[in-house]
């Protein structure tokens, strides 16, 4: 019986892997070398800066602090969401207020673009595509990712205030929404 299961267990074990010697890590930047930058990856780097520089400029302009600012992409449901955080005063936490700093920075941002409804398209399609016109690009790229780009604008305390003081506003929609078409959230 033993020479049996000797027979039947001898394939599998030949069949596993034996390491000479400890196990080699893969190199870090020998991975990041080879991993190739898509236009997503490039359209979010770029997203990022000029929402940065936007963000940086109107908290200049406005005399107000931003706790954060930035740009991810959610996979649950294929947006890519761009967010400012500004800090300001409980009794300055509120829609009109919200509403306010999202169509500034949202005007910001497409300034430059055409006027009107395809400024957003225009600048989106600006960011996430190559400088030259490419054979199988989409012809509405930037249509298209204007329904997938979000805007997020919160209105809160400072990060360190936040346990003790809940009250924020957040504003959300496309960098093309209506005053009316912007969602708002209210917490605290």
């Amino acid at each position: 019986m033993r020479g049996f299961a000797a027979l039947v267990l001898l394939p599998f074990f030949m069949s596993l892997p034996f390491a000479s010697g400890p196990a080699q890590a893969r190199d870090a930047l020998d991975w990041l070398a080879r991993e190739p930058v898509t236009l997503l990856d490039w359209g979010m780097t770029r997203l990022r800066g000029d929402l940065h520089d936007t963000v940086d400029g109107l908290s200049r302009d406005l005399r107000t602090e931003v706790s954060r600012s930035g740009v991810f992409y959610r996979f649950q449901d294929r947006r890519i969401v761009a967010y400012a955080n500004f800090v300001d005063l409980p009794r300055n936490r509120t829609e009109e207020v919200c509403k306010d700093l999202y169509t500034r920075l949202a005007g910001a941002l497409v300034r430059g673009g055409p006027q009107g409804a395809g400024g957003a398209a225009w600048y989106l399609e600006s960011v996430f595509s190559h400088d030259s016109q490419g054979g199988d690009r989409p012809q509405d790229l930037g249509d298209q990712m204007a329904d997938r780009v979000v805007l997020q604008v919160t209105v809160g305390p400072k990060p360190s205030q936040a346990f003790d003081d809940g009250r924020r506003i957040t504003c959300t929609g496309r960098l093309d929404a209506t005053p009316e078409n912007i969602a708002l959230k209210s917490e605290g």
